[in-house]
């Protein structure tokens, strides 16, 4: 999730944090087909208004969180049959279309113009995997709706980020040898496990709903390198956030540990791996411990000691980073 400085539209993008969410599998996967979104994003859009009051002023607003409001809105146009709905993703899918960028090495991406703070460092200008996965699957969504060439074209060039190293202003990095889409394109590379599928997702739909080879072949290599490499997301009690060498690890939340369960739970209908439900079965089963769980929340209260959210906090513990 991006930082913005001014307290108020760092509470303002609050509520598009995964924790405040109960994010299910999505209600209307059809495998081989691009229908609904793999992950119900439905409580992320309120109203069908467009432009919604919670993305005022759309220029400040990260394209991570215009994307999944899109595809929320997208969700609820096919579990209610309510047109105003699928006009306010279309309407979404046109901003992203004409605030994408065109030329230069970040061609494709939606481009962030602040920084990124400890723990994960990112300078600017950069994108993000997570960004321009989900923007690439509400685009291939309201084009097979509308028919609208931009759309479909928008959506193929949303990918072209992803196959550029992280250290040339793409997000691409590599896990045990095989490429991986990055969240935030760190050096080391982070490897934030939610932010890895939501982009291959991006590569699923624009092979199975635009006929594109190219990113379906890089959809399974993708998935293959997760299958391979998932166990790295494993503590032996609990999921991981990210694979950053930070100095304690960075253990997911309850609410990323739950999303995590339910993302493998979403990949394993469309791309099924033996080691996507042996890791279903084994985080399942941490989560009903409840020693894991005060482990958890223990070790996350030493990580943000370490590393805390407040910028101010930040500068006057001596021990924090």
């Amino acid at each position: 999730m991006q930082n913005f400085a001014p307290n108020r539209r760092r509470r303002r993008r609050k509520k598009f944090g995964i924790s405040s969410f109960s994010l299910p599998v999505g209600p209307a996967i059809r495998p081989g087909q691009v229908h609904g979104y793999y992950i119900d994003l439905r409580a992320k859009a309120k109203t069908s208004a467009w432009p919604p009051a919670e993305l005022q002023p759309l220029e400040e607003r990260p394209a991570v969180a215009l994307a999944q409001w899109g595809l929320a809105a997208y969700e609820r146009y096919l579990a209610e049959g309510r047109s105003e709905w699928l006009t306010a993703a279309v309407e979404l899918g046109r901003h992203l279309v004409a605030t994408q960028r065109r030329g230069g090495p970040q061609d494709g991406g939606w481009v962030h113009h602040h920084s990124y703070p400890e723990p994960l460092r990112v300078e600017p200008p950069w994108v993000s995997g997570i960004a321009q996965g989900e923007a690439a699957s509400l685009l291939v969504r309201v084009h097979q709706e509308t028919r609208e060439e931009p759309f479909a074209d928008a959506a193929r060039r949303a990918l072209a980020p992803m196959a550029i190293p992280s250290e040339s202003g793409g997000v691409q990095a590599f896990l045990d040898g095989r490429p991986l889409p990055e969240e935030y394109p760190t050096h080391p590379p982070s490897h934030v496990l939610n932010g890895a599928i939501f982009a291959l997702w991006g590569y699923y739909d624009v092979g199975a709903g635009l006929d594109d080879r190219h990113a379906a072949e890089a959809f399974e290599a993708g998935v293959d390198a997760l299958a391979e490499s998932i166990h790295r997301w494993d503590t032996g009690y609990w999921s991981r956030y990210d694979l950053y060498p930070h100095r304690v690890v960075n253990v997911a939340s309850l609410g990323y540990h739950a999303l995590h369960v339910n993302q493998l739970r979403a990949m394993s209908l469309i791309a099924p791996r033996p080691e996507f439900e042996a890791a279903i079965a084994r985080f399942e089963r941490y989560s009903t411990l409840r020693v894991n769980r005060s482990r958890v929340l223990l070790q996350k209260l030493v990580f943000r000691s370490l590393y805390p959210r407040n910028r101010r906090l930040a500068e006057r513990l001596p021990w924090a980073s």
